[in-house]
């Protein structure tokens, strides 16, 4: 009966957009996507394609049937989609099973992808590598004792062993790989033992939305979580 009252909600034009065969063809892949939590953007063809022309249809259906907002934001010239949730509500999908924050380590990572992204703002492709670009801005960027406490036990040193970089890559991949779960990075290969690559996208920046307090007190929100660890 609720479903039914539900569907007795919708006008017929969204009823409509269900029987296209564009839609039926992709929707149930679109679904699970955005409900995971994934920015869809433009290298998404058809998925992108059925958000843009079916925007404001796609949009009362994840309103009607779980209370999830649709938004599109707009970077550097490029669209994307994602669903969040709504000021008075956080949805059906709040249970911490289905949505959470990002933790220190995750947020930390992405507070570097950002940077690195501005860094390569005039690149068509913000392709970047573990060893030559992570690495190094964890041991000579004007941040680098705060990266070193946080992604190695006694931080305070020059020099650390193989296979405490070894966990750090790891550790790293680990995150960039939930990120290509998100949509906001893409390509993620493995380049040899101690070394992959991977491509930042422009829905990062909803990463820069979200966690503009971290962003901005970056110094403060690591140094707060070194604080918590020791105590």
């Amino acid at each position: 009966m609720a479903d039914e009252h539900m569907a007795e909600t919708l006008n017929s034009n969204f009823i409509d957009v269900f029987k296209l065969r564009d839609v039926q063809k992709h929707f149930a892949d679109l679904n699970i996507e955005l409900l995971r939590g994934k920015h869809i953007q433009d290298d998404e063809h058809y998925h992108h394609r059925i958000l843009s022309k079916y925007y404001i249809e796609f949009k009362k259906y994840y309103d009607v049937f779980y209370r999830l907002v649709l938004d599109k934001k707009t970077f550097e010239g490029v669209t994307y989609f994602f669903l969040t949730f709504s000021e008075e509500s956080k949805g059906i999908l709040s249970d911490h099973t289905r949505h959470r924050d990002l933790t220190a380590i995750e947020t930390i990572t992405a507070i570097t992808l950002l940077q690195m992204y501005y860094d390569r703002y005039f690149e068509n492709v913000k392709e970047i590598s573990f060893l030559k670009d992570i690495k190094s801005k964890i041991l000579g960027s004007e941040f680098s004792s705060l990266y070193k406490s946080v992604f190695f036990k006694n931080g305070a040193r020059e020099n650390f062993t193989p296979k405490e970089w070894a966990n750090v890559t790891k550790n790293i991949k680990n995150v960039i790989q939930d990120f290509e779960q998100l949509g906001w990075v893409d390509q993620l290969t493995q380049k040899g033992e101690n070394d992959f690559s991977f491509v930042i996208k422009e829905s990062i920046h909803r990463f820069q939305m979200m966690y503009e307090y971290e962003i901005s007190n970056f110094e403060e929100f690591v140094n707060n979580l070194t604080e918590t660890d020791n105590e």
